[in-house]
């Protein structure tokens, strides 16, 4: 590898990783296809050998696919999950008190704080309800150990049994969604109000109106049993389609991903990386 060589691939280098610190997810992945470009170059330039630096391109999704086939493998999913009362860890989730006042800024109250169990990561959920009792925001908060990450959610029910959803999950979604629930990822959104804002016009793009959906009860209770509701729907429409399956004895509290499924969330965690 000579100097311009050199220069080259760390040229394309520094580019990607000055775009990995924007806000943008688009950036960042064409931050990450650069980072992933330069150590495709610096291999072809060191050794001279395209099908070396092709080997050193394709690593870059092999073995990171390999390490989540393996662990998904190994999970155990509960098939009767509840949620029970809890605080979600302040120190951890700084961002808590911030979304809960620009929530209650929108219209939306408090009703209810809870934790999923059981669960393979410690699952924290906010619930509020707007007071037309037509929309229920949820914030989540999934962590393991001292690394964390949290969501919004904006759910509205139909008339119709169908359940529309905006959120801005940050990662791939590890279960199939239920064909009666229609889900907008909003990644784009800045701050709670522009989240929001895109979950009126999910609905308005589909043509659901205010007469289309279902006031909910507005109470702790109530909330929190509709939450939980979505929750164990997902499960049980997962292990009907042979997403998730037994696991091999007389355990039948637990089940774990199927290949079909571990199939899925693979080729789904390639579609977020790549688009």
């Amino acid at each position: 590898m000579d100097l311009r060589e050199f220069l080259g691939c760390f040229v394309v280098l520094l580019g990607g990783l000055s775009l990995l610190q924007m806000e943008s997810i688009s950036c960042r992945k064409l931050g990450m296809g650069m980072i992933w470009l330069a150590s495709g170059l610096a291999t072809y330039f060191l050794t001279k050998s395209v099908p070396l630096a092709l080997i050193m391109l394709l690593a870059w999704i092999f073995f990171p696919i390999w390490e989540m086939v393996f662990v998904l493998r190994k999970l155990r999913v509960p098939r009767h999950r509840e949620l029970a009362d809890a605080r979600a860890p302040r120190e951890e989730f700084e961002e808590l008190s911030e979304i809960t006042s620009a929530l209650v800024e929108l219209g939306f109250q408090n009703l209810d704080e809870c934790r999923l169990q059981p669960a393979q990561h410690e699952q924290y959920y906010r619930i509020f309800a707007r007071e037309d009792e037509l929309t229920q925001a949820t914030v989540g908060y999934i962590a393991q150990g001292a690394i964390g990450f949290h969501f919004i959610a904006f759910t509205s029910n139909g008339k119709d049994e169908r359940r529309w959803v905006t959120w801005d999950y940050p990662l791939t979604y590890g279960l199939v969604m239920p064909p009666n629930v229609a889900v907008f990822r909003a990644l784009h959104c800045q701050d709670v109000a522009e989240l929001y804002q895109a979950h009126l016009d999910f609905l308005e793009i589909n043509g659901v109106t205010p007469g289309d959906l279902i006031a909910g009860e507005h109470t702790a209770k109530a909330a929190r049993a509709r939450l939980e509701q979505t929750l164990n729907q997902q499960i049980e429409y997962n292990i009907s389609r042979g997403y998730l399956s037994p696991i091999a004895g007389q355990d039948t509290e637990n089940f774990c991903y199927s290949w079909r499924g571990t199939l899925y969330v693979a080729g789904q965690v390639l579609r977020d990386l790549l688009f």
